[in-house]
């Protein structure tokens, strides 16, 4: 666990400097487990909505707000809230998925390249 909190606290650090606006990360694993998640975010009892988007659902609900998938690629999945509340993006690695929340400013596309840098270093932790 103290392994996954590194790569996190990696992430926002990171993505800070970069200007990517995401604003929440949360790691959640194959099995639906809430593995970790920022304290800004929370996930509880909301992991199989993220197993099913995984899965091919093409709209979800995730703390209230409902986002459409606008883009499902090798690298991830992004879903966008067409009221401007922002992006949700789910990049796949081995053993889950790290999902997180872009702000409406974020560029989608430039947000899933960098989060999939940072799946790549969970891959087989969880």
């Amino acid at each position: 666990m103290e392994e996954i909190k590194k790569i996190i606290d990696d992430l926002g650090i990171v993505s800070l400097e970069t200007n990517i606006k995401i604003a929440a990360v949360a790691v959640v694993s194959d099995s639906g487990t809430l593995v970790f998640q920022t304290d800004n975010w929370d996930l509880t009892n909301q992991t199989s909505i993220i197993l099913n988007v995984i899965k091919g659902d093409s709209s979800f609900v995730l703390s209230n707000v409902e986002y459409s998938v606008v883009e499902t690629t090798t690298e991830g999945i992004v879903g966008t809230n067409d009221g401007g509340m922002g992006h949700v993006i789910f990049v796949p690695f081995q053993g889950g998925v790290l999902v997180s929340y872009a702000m409406p400013q974020a560029d989608p596309p430039k947000a899933l390249s960098f989060l999939k840098t940072f799946a790549m270093r969970l891959n087989g932790k969880v």
